[in-house]
């Protein structure tokens, strides 16, 4: 049995010095968190009728394993018909209203922001993202600014570790990181014999999250201890999003779920053992729910009961996988209704293109 199949024990003063010093030369912390809900929630019922596929079997059958109920997509039959190109101006303003939805839940002091981090899968052309959020949000002209795309599921943790090197460079300013996304920006018609595009239409979404890091003994919220991203050799083909022409895919092998299951439970037993730990010291697990089959194997290679993962099957059964964000609704969710002790760890894993391994330790 894996060690995190025990139960978690209380966080003492002794496991605390145990844990490796932070790579960073100031503590950052996760000070604000707000999610956004754009548009209307669609069941899976209503995405098989606006892809076409009522009636086929193999996706009917792959939208009800999905694990997925329902989902934000701001998605038309009308946009359906158009190049991606043709979608521009809309994804575009997408993904600035719900990057502004979130922020304003934030309740930023403008003066205050240091550098803005934002990332998504999708972009053409610029402005960027965060150039946009400087100007709508009033932030002052020499804010920094980042925009990072084609990172995916695993952006969390390296957002997170931008942001930490940033704080460090100035520490009485914040950091605003914006992880959003569009599906209506990628997703594309599907025929009946495109089986990697049905799989990706029954499980990708919209959504965004807004996070605020600070320093300085004032910062509030979940200190961020360690992180760490480990790319698997050999693994650039098994996930990955291609763009060609007036078609887009979004790709993730078969053989995903085997890789997790056979790399997941060694390469955290080795980021845990750098800060000092053992997997029965974290108390709230953070998996990325790319999908069922990935919390499966997470399950079983990090010898955990589905119990100990619920923040991310409630997110990937509420919202689906919103890519960059996804990670980020299952702290938010795991903050509003788990309710974490002073003291408490926790541990997001994001499971990416690459294919890459993401870990964040963080401290409540």
């Amino acid at each position: 049995m894996h060690p995190a199949a025990e139960a978690a024990p209380e966080f003492s003063n002794l496991q605390a010095a145990n844990i490796a010093p932070m790579p960073w030369p100031v503590r950052p912390r996760i000070g604000g968190l707000a999610v956004a809900r754009p548009g209307r929630s669609v069941s899976q019922d209503d995405a098989l009728a606006l892809f076409g596929l009522t009636g086929d079997a193999f996706a009917e059958s792959m939208f009800a394993r999905s694990g997925v109920h329902s989902r934000r997509l701001d998605l038309t039959p009308e946009m359906l018909r158009m190049t991606l190109q043709q979608r521009t101006e809309h994804t575009e303003e997408h993904l600035l209203a719900m990057a502004s939805e979130a922020i304003d839940q934030l309740g930023i002091d403008p003066s205050r922001i240091g550098t803005v981090i934002s990332s998504t899968l999708w972009s053409l052309g610029g402005p960027s993202l965060a150039h946009r959020l400087v100007e709508r949000h009033g932030l002052r002209p020499d804010t920094d600014k980042y925009h990072i795309v084609g990172v995916g599921c695993v952006s969390a943790v390296p957002l997170i570790r931008l942001a930490a090197q940033a704080l460090a460079a100035d520490p009485q300013r914040q950091v605003l990181i914006v992880a959003a996304e569009c599906a209506n920006g990628l997703l594309t018609a599907v025929r009946a014999d495109e089986r990697t595009k049905i799989v990706g239409s029954a499980l990708f979404a919209d959504g965004c999250a807004a996070v605020l890091l600070s320093a300085g003994p004032g910062a509030g919220g979940p200190a961020v201890l360690a992180t760490r991203v480990h790319q698997i050799p050999g693994s650039l083909d098994k996930v990955h999003v291609k763009v060609a022409g007036d078609e887009s895919s979004m790709f993730m092998t078969r053989e995903l779920p085997g890789i997790v299951e056979a790399q997941l439970g060694a390469v955290t037993d080795s980021f845990l053992a750098q800060q000092g730990l053992r997997p029965a010291a974290i108390r709230h697990w953070l998996v990325h729910p790319g999908g069922p089959g990935i919390l499966e194997a997470a399950q079983r290679s990090l010898g955990l009961e589905r119990e100990r993962m619920s923040a991310s099957w409630d997110v990937l059964a509420q919202h689906g996988n919103m890519g960059t964000a996804t990670s980020l609704y299952v702290l938010h969710r795991t903050q509003q209704q788990h309710t974490p002790r002073p003291g408490d760890l926790g541990l997001m894993i994001t499971v990416g293109p690459g294919i890459t391994v993401g870990h964040m330790l963080l401290r409540w």
